[in-house]
């Protein structure tokens, strides 16, 4: 079996130190999402107090990941066993290039993540807000050596509307501007509209997007982990070295920005993917009041591989954390190896 990693990106939104550093570079920075005013909002640095269940679940439901690599800006956790065999506790100066330190903005080290020297060839990307709920093999990441990936030609309804949908059309306007997608789409077509795999719904809609749709090709990777080679970050840095350059430079997120779904259609283009149905991956939620009680049933009753939870909707959102962690101890109770 070859090697799959996991990465985790977190931070601790609440140390003073950084938090002065941030508030420094918030009051010079130009370049900054005029979009959406939650793009670079204090739930994006939010530390959610479960990161031990996130860990407690990899090695529940992944014990076959091969090395879990912790990425942040040299913050610590007290309880970690950094001495833990399968831990490593990268630090942003150890592979960002110093000209785009410090950042607050988690593209720039989803963009560099390759630059990891010992990182496996192949891993799964993490936020903090994305938690294993079920036992799953490395062939839910991974098949054939190749990422497995929803496979969605569809344009949403709310392009245009927020950062996030803003970086959808700027990471589908690079794949155009760096092959002929339309062609390598079709030369793949017994992935795009792979009724198997994808179900007849989707594998019609795809076929209909791409037969009707000449401006942008997205994938609907979504807010659940997702599986990378580096090598292609690699070569997108090598074919596209000024919109990477440019978002890594930029210390908050913007609306010109790329992120690791270029990486997800880059894959998805040249055919290095096996199509999924996304319902097929995981489940995102929202801490929003009319769907929390769901959110606490679907991880007692662990109704999917994954879950991200994600920080909105909810104007008390440290006690909807503590009643989470109860809910975790539930599914989670026994310590890892990668807590003291």
């Amino acid at each position: 079996m070859d090697k799959v990693d996991f990465v985790l990106m977190w931070v601790d939104g609440k140390d003073p130190e950084w938090l002065s550093q941030k508030r420094k570079y918030e009051m010079s920075s130009q370049n900054i999402s005029r979009s959406d005013v939650d793009a670079n909002g204090d739930c994006r640095y939010r530390d959610y107090g479960l990161l031990r269940y996130w860990f407690r679940a990899v090695e529940k439901f992944a014990p076959w990941v091969n090395k879990v690599f912790f990425v942040t800006c040299g913050q610590k956790v007290d309880w970690l066993n950094e001495a833990c065999p399968k831990l490593r506790i990268i630090n942003h100066s150890e592979f960002i290039p110093s000209e785009y330190l410090p950042t607050f903005q988690a593209r720039t080290i989803e963009l560099n993540l390759f630059r990891i020297a010992d990182l496996s060839e192949r891993f799964v990307l993490f936020n903090d807000d994305i938690f294993l709920l079920n036992s799953i093999e490395p062939s839910f990441f991974f098949k054939g050596g190749v990422p497995s990936l929803a496979c969605d030609l569809g344009i949403p309804r709310w392009i245009g509307c927020n950062n996030s949908s803003r970086i959808m059309i700027n990471d589908s306007g690079t794949l155009k501007n760096s092959m002929d997608v339309e062609h390598l789409i079709w030369k793949s077509r017994g992935k795009f509209f792979n009724i198997r795999a994808l179900g007849f719904l989707r594998a019609a809609k795809n076929f209909v997007s791409f037969t009707v749709n000449r401006v942008w090709i997205l994938g609907a990777f979504g807010h659940l982990a997702l599986p990378h080679l580096k090598s292609t970050f690699e070569e997108i840095w090598h074919k596209q070295p000024k919109i990477m350059d440019r978002t890594s430079r930029h210390k908050f997120r913007c609306d010109d920005d790329v992120n690791q779904w270029l990486s997800c259609g880059w894959n998805m283009v040249t055919g290095r993917f096996n199509p999924v149905n996304e319902k097929r991956l995981g489940k995102y939620m929202t801490l929003a009041t009319n769907d929390f009680h769901t959110l606490c049933t679907a991880i007692r009753q662990q109704s999917f591989p994954q879950i991200c939870i994600n920080d909105k909707g909810n104007n008390d959102p440290d006690s909807c954390f503590k009643e989470l962690a109860m809910v975790f101890e539930e599914i989670l109770p026994e310590k890892s190896s990668f807590e003291k």
